[in-house]
C-alpha cells in the first residue's frame, strides 16, 4: 500500500516538474523607443522616450518629463490611477494620475525622516515599498503622513530591484530573490542565480534568467519553463495570462497556455 502511494507521488511530481508554458503571438506593435514600460489593465500603452514617460491609449496620448530629476529609474503601472515613478538620481517619487499629471511628489531626501531610497513602488494605503540604501532594508513609507516602517532585517546583499502589489513584495538581491508581505514577514526565499529581470502580476513572477524565461508561483515554490521564440528580450511586462515582450522595435503580445511534456 506505501508503494502504491509513493508510485501515486512519484507520478503526480514528475507531471508537475515536466510542465511548461508554451506562449502563442496574439499580435505584433511597432515601437522603437528607450524603455517599453508596459500595458496597464485598459490596455494603454507605456514607454520611455527622450527622458520622457508617455501614455498611449487609442485615441490619445499623454506625457511627462521634468529633466531636474535625472532618468526615470522605474515605472510601476500597478494602478494606472496613482502611477509612481522613481528618479533615484534625486531620490524622488511622483505619483501621476490617469492623464500622466502630477499628483504628488516626495522627496525622500529633502524631507524627514530624510531617507537614502534605492527604489519606490506602490503599495496600499497611500504608501510605498521603499528600499533603504542606508541600512539595507525594504520598508514602507506612508508620504500623506510622512511616517516609514522598516519590514526586512538589514541585507547583507547587492539590491537589484523589488516588485510589488498592494500586499506583497518580492525583493532581488545578486544572492536571492525574496517575498515580504505587508506586514514584513518573510514568506519564501529563492537563489536569484542567472535573473536578469523580472516583472510581477497578481502573485505570479516572470524572470528572465541565463536568457530564457520562466513563471514563478505560489510564493515561489512552483517554477514553470516557458518555450520561447528565438527572440532577444529587452523589456519584459506581464499582466495576467498576457505577456509582453519587446525586443527593441517590436513589443510581442503573447497569451500564456499550459502544456505537458
Amino acid at each position: 500500500m506505501r508503494c502504491i502511494v509513493f508510485l501515486t507521488i512519484l507520478c503526480t511530481f514528475s507531471a508537475f516538474a515536466q510542465s511548461e508554458i508554451l506562449p502563442y503571438t496574439l499580435e505584433k506593435i511597432p515601437l522603437k523607443v528607450e524603455r517599453f514600460v508596459g500595458i496597464d489593465n485598459y490596455g494603454d500603452l507605456y514607454y520611455i522616450k527622450n527622458r520622457t514617460l508617455f501614455k498611449q491609449t487609442k485615441t490619445e496620448t499623454f506625457q511627462f518629463k521634468d529633466f531636474q530629476l535625472g532618468t526615470v529609474g522605474s515605472v510601476d503601472l500597478l494602478n494606472p490611477l496613482k502611477i509612481t515613478v522613481f528618479f533615484p538620481d534625486y531620490q524622488t517619487a511622483v505619483i501621476l494620475d490617469n492623464k500622466l499629471n502630477e499628483v504628488n511628489r516626495i522627496s525622500f531626501a529633502m524631507e524627514p525622516p530624510f531617507l537614502n531610497i534605492k527604489n519606490a513602488t506602490t503599495a496600499n494605503d497611500n504608501r510605498l515599498w521603499t528600499f533603504n540604501e542606508d541600512n539595507q532594508q525594504l520598508e514602507l513609507y506612508n508620504y500623506r503622513e510622512k511616517t516609514n516602517q522598516q519590514l526586512s532585517r538589514p541585507l547583507a546583499e547587492t539590491y537589484n530591484t523589488h516588485k510589488s502589489n498592494f500586499n506583497f513584495c518580492y525583493l532581488l538581491t545578486d544572492k536571492n530573490l525574496r517575498l515580504f508581505n505587508i506586514y514584513g514577514s518573510l514568506l519564501s526565499s529563492m537563489s536569484a542565480e542567472g535573473i536578469q529581470k523580472m516583472s510581477l502580476s497578481n502573485d505570479k513572477v516572470m524572470a528572465l534568467r541565463n536568457n530564457s524565461l520562466v513563471l514563478l508561483s505560489e510564493n515561489l515554490s512552483k517554477e514553470e519553463s516557458i518555450k520561447m521564440p528565438d527572440l532577444p528580450v529587452k523589456d519584459l511586462y506581464l499582466s495576467d495570462e498576457f505577456l509582453y515582450i519587446y525586443d527593441g522595435e517590436m513589443i510581442h503580445k503573447m497569451k500564456l497556455t499550459q502544456t505537458k511534456k
